[in-house]
């Protein structure tokens, strides 16, 4: 029987204090047959740390973008995983750790079931201090013991479940991939500055068959600390706009590889998301909530003007 081996890729950018431990996470695993690093042109001294971890262990691949300059986790994921050789990929931001057997129900399930294209796992917490937890709070994040599926949903139905929202959500750190996913849904886009894990997640829900695992325990930790990318201090408008890029982005695709429902589901996602999330830095009395709402979706067709020919973005204003 052909031996199950993952690669894992790990992007790094500004992470001198925790990649140490993000490779060797990796490496004590006896599935890991790589790990890939793509250092992102810090301004820290990961490049060096990176340098050295490579020249310790020969299972360790190090490289940066061919013109040495930041380009994004989203293109540095997509170089990694170019790079990478292991029918299997598995995901780990430079931060981040996993635990240990973290690659066994993820054998067990690619085995068992050839057909499948990937198997999502529960991942973990650690915050670092009460002023990285506070820092996260303020990003509106959810200091959450999991992050993971509340319920189990079959492949066919996982795409609605992720964009229809109400059945939790996973997490790139605790995806395992087989490379030829890729083919299907293309790299992580590097126009996106935040949720290029997002974005990947729903086409890979949309187009390939990806599988719950074990959703109760985590099988990797996410680190909470004061430099989290996700969590930097931005105002509303920002973080606002981060999240339209992310939806307009998934419709654009959409018109190219969905059915007509899959892309309405899309849609209905990013009007969902221009009503209930804050735009502007002001906070509006609750009894103008509903005012608020209504302003956001108004704005909208002047920055995407696609919406107004759609009948549920009027039903939406009224």
């Amino acid at each position: 029987m052909k031996q199950f081996q993952v690669s894992v890729v790990i992007p790094v950018y500004n992470a001198a204090d925790f990649v140490q431990q993000a490779v060797e996470s990796a490496l004590i695993q006896h599935q890991t047959a790589e790990v890939v690093l793509v250092e992102d042109c810090s301004t820290d001294t990961s490049w060096v740390v990176c340098q050295r971890i490579a020249s310790e262990n020969d299972k360790v691949r190090l490289f940066r973008h061919p013109d040495e300059k930041n380009h994004g986790e989203g293109a540095s994921r997509s170089l990694a995983v170019q790079k990478s050789s292991s029918e299997y990929v598995a995901f780990l931001d430079a931060d981040d750790f996993f635990l240990p057997e973290r690659f066994d129900t993820v054998e067990q399930m690619f085995t068992a079931d050839p057909q499948l294209d990937g198997v999502y796992e529960a991942i973990g917490l650690q915050a670092e201090d009460e002023d990285s937890v506070q820092r996260w709070k303020d990003a509106g994040r959810e200091i959450t013991h999991l992050t993971t599926m509340t319920k189990r949903v079959s492949p066919e139905d996982l795409f609605v479940a992720l964009a229809g929202g109400g059945a939790g959500s996973f997490s790139v750190d605790g995806l395992v991939v087989k490379r030829s996913i890729f083919e299907k849904t293309g790299y992580f886009d590097s126009n996106l500055i935040l949720h290029t894990d997002v974005a990947f997640m729903i086409k890979a829900a949309a187009l390939a068959r990806l599988a719950p695992g074990k959703l109760d325990q985590p099988v990797t930790m996410r680190r909470v600390h004061g430099h989290n990318s996700i969590s930097a201090p931005r105002p509303n408008q920002v973080v606002y706009k981060m999240r339209l890029i992310l939806w307009s982005t998934l419709w654009k695709w959409s018109r190219q590889h969905l059915d007509r429902e899959k892309q309405q589901l899309i849609l209905q996602a990013m009007l969902k998301d221009a009503a209930r999330r804050p735009r502007f830095n002001r906070q509006f009395p609750r009894r103008l909530s509903g005012f608020r709402k209504v302003v956001q979706l108004l704005m909208l067709p002047f920055e995407y003007p696609f919406v107004v020919k759609e009948s549920f973005f009027w039903r939406a204003i009224v």
